[in-house]
């Protein structure tokens, strides 16, 4: 079973065709706007930051949610600072993956 982790602002348009196919998808928004930045009265909202990223990223591990993602789709990269984030982000998964592979390779040798 494969999973994507998404770090976009339009996820929308990525995570429906990604379940038809049979993917489990989780999605952490890089920012939240009231609307589309194109309107002619402004918008409103936040662009996550670099150590917001590290937060988020810190709880799912902590929690052993990283264990079964195996794709890393990204989108809007609103600073420098999320951008080193999200190349932690992929180290972190790639450590992860290689846990994951020693604990099924330490399995099959017990059995």
């Amino acid at each position: 079973c494969h999973y994507y982790l998404i770090l976009d602002v339009g996820n929308k348009a990525a995570v429906f065709p990604l379940q038809l196919l049979g993917f489990d998808v989780d999605v952490i928004n890089s920012v939240h706007f009231s609307n589309h930045t194109g309107h002619p009265h402004g918008f409103e909202g936040q662009i996550m930051n670099g150590d917001q990223l590290k937060t988020i990223l810190n709880g799912l591990q902590r929690n052993d949610l990283l264990y079964n993602v195996s794709h890393l789709l990204t989108g809007y990269i609103g600073s420098e600072t999320f951008l080193r984030s999200v190349l932690h982000v992929l180290q972190t998964l790639k450590d992860e993956q290689q846990k994951k592979e020693q604990r099924q390779q330490q399995q099959q040798q017990r059995e």
